[in-house]
């Protein structure tokens, strides 16, 4: 779910028109009223969105079609698709909702459920769960964070469970290079900033021309070398350290942040760090694959792996600074579907949403397409695919179902992100389950977030000097009302840890 957190600020701005649309609760729990809702053979007619890049696949008809054959069969469910680009979500949708149009199952992705339970967009669906989900439940009670719990009570929505889930920071470099410079690391060794210094030392010397700390002004990665929770918003309104720990605290004045700009600092002296580091917009892509860079900071999953070597050519290494763990999950984290106000077949969804958390062939037929025309097997039993010769455009974007049913493309980690989620889910910080509400400090939070915009690249590059520039930082954070924010963070976390 990584790779679409860019995606956030976009969606964000979409749901903003909920706003301008609120108390329009339709039919809810009434079903059945027209006949228009019935499907083939009298069965439920169940309309869900189907999520986009933005352009509908010309072969979408033909998924769907597959997708009848599975739920007809399984769950005496008809579906109905209704596309909407995962740009227009926040807007399009509750469009429809409002305009009564009927939807089922709709997907709410990488934008917090608050906006659409306050203007009575979505219903909760626990009435249902027991009977028509009873592999939710299972899920639920074995301890899968698939419930979406974190606005409300009750369940407003059912995530879509990631695979690898959790996080886990790292250091991605150059296996060629590395064991160049002497070193013999393996696949999720440990590894200390300390330990680093010496392993650029040695790589500056081979590579003169290259430079092996990859930061990058565009992505500040010093909460990849430590556990700091922001439970449920970003580092700007404060974190909580480490897994035991439920103080509220300043992120940018903790001991690990600070140890992290003397190292990158350090670096950047040492001619370490590209000197336009800050302000470059060269693509990380680029500065590997070229060899510019050696090597750069990321999550630690044998997935994010694999597609490294992928993309740049060359095999590479991951060394974790820490082990992989759950935080509290981000209102616009994750992707929920949820029942509107103005579904007609609410019972009918929620039986299609367990399905979809069920059944491998349909979370791949939404996943990957049609099998002969999309994706072929390489190794069926280990369940790899490739795209085949005859792919035009289907692309789904990882949004239905239960992602750890999923095949892999080009080479399975399955083995790998199946110990890293029993890992994660063992590994959970005081603020697992937590979600900070903004509201009351928004002003303040886009403040203090500008304050950082305009810091962190230079300090998290070594660009800036420390002794000058850092105490600058700190002094305009708390001018513009960290502390504030901390304050109520730290109140709503108690108050929840009361309830726990």
């Amino acid at each position: 779910m990584k790779k679409w957190k860019r995606l956030g600020a976009a969606l964000l701005t979409g749901a903003m028109a909920l706003s301008l649309l609120t108390g329009c609760g339709g039919n809810g729990g009434d079903k059945k009223n027209d006949a228009e809702t019935d499907g083939t053979d009298g069965m439920p007619h169940v309309v869900m969105t189907y999520i986009t890049a933005g352009v509908e696949s010309a072969d979408l008809g033909k998924v769907e079609a597959a997708v009848n054959e599975i739920t007809k069969e399984k769950i005496n469910v008809e579906v109905e698709f209704k596309p909407v680009s995962v740009f227009d979500i926040g807007s399009q949708c509750p469009m429809w909702i409002g305009g009564g149009e009927q939807i089922d199952l709709m997907c709410v992705a990488f934008t917090g459920l608050k906006p659409f339970i306050d203007t009575n967009m979505i219903q909760p669906m626990d009435e249902w769960l027991p009977e028509n989900g009873p592999d939710l439940v299972k899920m639920h009670e074995a301890g899968d964070p698939i419930y979406d719990t974190t606005t409300s009570d009750k369940v407003y929505g059912i995530m879509t469970m990631s695979s690898p889930m959790g996080n886990g920071g790292g250091y991605m470099i150059s296996t060629e290079a590395m064991k160049a410079a002497g070193f013999n690391y393996q696949n999720g060794d440990k590894i200390t900033l300390d330990d680093l210094d010496a392993m650029f030392a040695k790589l500056k010397a081979l590579y003169p021309e290259s430079y092996p700390a990859g930061v990058m002004g565009a992505t500040p990665r010093s909460g990849m070398t430590c556990i700091a929770d922001p439970l449920g918003a970003t580092a700007a309104s404060g974190v909580v350290m480490g897994y035991d720990s439920t103080e509220v605290v300043n992120y940018y004045k903790t001991e690990e942040y600070q140890n992290f700009l003397k190292h990158v600092r350090d670096w950047y002296e040492k001619g370490y760090v590209l000197k336009d580091a800050a302000t470059t917009d060269v693509s990380l892509n680029d500065y590997m694959t070229n060899g510019t860079f050696l090597g750069y900071f990321d999550e630690g999953t044998e997935q994010l792996r694999l597609t490294a070597c992928q993309s740049y050519g060359k095999d590479m290494t991951i060394l974790m600074f820490n082990d992989p763990h759950m935080f509290a999950i981000s209102a616009s984290q994750g992707a929920y579907w949820t029942i509107p106000a103005t579904a007609k077949e609410p019972e009918a969804a929620v039986k299609l949403l367990n399905l979809l958390n069920t059944d491998k062939d349909l979370v791949n037929l939404l996943s990957w397409g049609l099998e002969g025309v999309h994706y072929e097997f390489v190794d069926k039993e280990a369940g790899v695919i490739n795209r085949t010769e005859k792919f035009t455009d289907y692309i789904a974007l990882g949004l239905y179902g239960d992602q750890r049913l999923n095949y892999y493309m080009g080479e399975s980690s399955a083995e790998e992100d199946a110990a890293w989620n029993e890992a994660a889910l063992e590994n959970k910080t005081k603020g697992y389950g937590f979600c900070y509400d903004t509201t009351d400090m928004t002003n303040q939070i886009i403040a203090v977030e500008a304050v950082v915009s305009e810091y962190s690249a230079a300090l998290e590059t070594g660009s800036a000097d420390l002794d000058t520039v850092y105490p600058e930082f700190i002094q305009k954070l708390e001018a513009n009302g960290i502390d504030d924010i901390i304050a109520d963070k730290q109140a709503q976390f108690d108050e929840w840890l009361k309830n726990q």
